[in-house]
């Protein structure tokens, strides 16, 4: 197999953002007046749960009818991402938040070399281009050859619904694919989708299993350098 597209998840993978999550998550606990907060460890233990299904949870906190789950969800998530987002564009034009070491410099030459660079996040579309621009910059955004985010799809990782779409608008096959990832879920969808995987573990994942991942890696610059020869080194065949 060869090289021909990589596909990078955006949170934890691109920019140490899994906590913002958290941190947005007890900013709207605030605005509901609850008093819960999740800690770090209370966030790590449910990053196994994607998406929307963490307000299973939230919602049994709230004195609402049972027949109210499905709007409430709705509304909470779509506030929650707001929150999120104003977090992590606040701290990137404070310098107080940064791309993962060896990210940009991987982006870069993934271009030179004329490889597809595409992103498969679980976050929703307008949220995922709005931090990616803030980190990246519009002209690197524009360069993407897609971005294919949670409302793109019905399953979320760990199902490998996400990568396949990216693969199929892109037109590559799954096994020609390489995915970059933080998290054992993101793995798993990679795996499922018959693509090859590499994990820098996030600040919140780091007690993940990551078995079945092709490297392991602190960050694209530790234990050593990751480029692009390293890459196409993990290919199969």
């Amino acid at each position: 197999m060869s090289l021909k597209l990589v596909i990078s998840d955006l949170d934890g993978t691109i920019l140490e953002t899994e906590d913002y999550h958290r941190r947005a998550y007890n900013a709207l606990f605030g605005e509901l007046g609850l008093a819960r907060r999740w800690s770090k460890e209370d966030y790590s233990d449910r990053l196994k749960t994607m998406g929307g299904e963490k307000f299973r949870e939230i919602f049994e906190w709230l004195d609402c009818p049972a027949e109210e789950y499905e709007v409430t969800k709705t509304e909470l998530y779509a506030r929650k991402t707001e929150l999120y987002v104003s977090l992590i564009v606040a701290d990137l034009k404070g310098n107080r938040l940064a791309l993962r070491p060896g990210v940009a410099r991987l982006f870069v030459e993934i271009g030179e070399h004329d490889i597809p660079l595409a992103i498969g996040s679980a976050c929703v579309k307008w949220a995922a281009l709005e931090v990616l621009e803030a980190a990246l910059g519009k002209e690197f955004v524009g360069s993407l050859a897609v971005v294919c985010a949670g409302d793109d799809v019905e399953r979320q990782k760990p199902q490998p619904d996400i990568y396949l779409l990216v693969a199929e608008q892109c037109g590559v096959r799954p096994a020609d694919c390489l995915v970059l990832e933080d998290t054992a879920h993101g793995l798993h969808a990679a795996l499922a989708a018959g693509m090859s995987c590499v994990v820098t573990p996030s600040e919140l994942a780091r007690g993940h299993d990551f078995a079945g991942a092709h490297l392991v890696a602190e960050s694209m610059e530790m234990p050593g350098r990751i480029g692009l020869e390293e890459l196409r080194a993990l290919m199969p065949g």
